[in-house]
């Protein structure tokens, strides 16, 4: 068993994914309310849209996206601990969801968010680390 040192971890690469992750989220939602604005909904109506079911889950998707790709990039970044680089930053990305959470939105869309984004996080690690590491043939 390998015992891991704090100076085996690179801080750069734990930011580096969080920030891919919240502000590429910011960034898709923010390029989806200008979408629904420019179709001429109001303000109003462009929050109530956002909070049917149907806008919940496409935020919820993106914004795992966001997280699974910012893992990926906090697992390419380190160049090592693909896995542990990529969930300390959707730890990250955890507590700044809790921080800024989002008033009126329904509790089952804020917690199925943030249960799954460690998960979403680390596949973002697997996948940098398949990429550097990949399988015999």
């Amino acid at each position: 068993m390998t015992t891991l040192k704090l100076s085996d971890i690179s801080f750069k690469a734990i930011i580096a994914g969080a920030l891919v992750d919240n502000l590429g989220t910011m960034f898709s939602v923010s390029l989806l309310i200008l979408g629904l604005s420019s179709a001429g909904l109001s303000e109003p109506q462009v929050t109530e849209r956002l909070k049917t079911l149907s806008g919940l889950l496409l935020t919820l998707i993106v914004g795992l996206g966001w997280t699974m790709m910012g893992g990926y990039t906090a697992g390419r970044v380190a160049k090592r601990s693909e896995i542990l680089h990529a969930t300390l930053a959707a730890v990250i990305s955890i507590a700044i969801g809790i921080i800024f959470r989002e008033a009126g939105r329904p509790d089952w869309s804020e917690i199925a968010g943030l249960v799954c984004m460690l998960p979403a996080g680390i596949a973002g690690g697997l996948l940098a680390q398949r990429r550097r590491l990949p399988s015999a043939k």
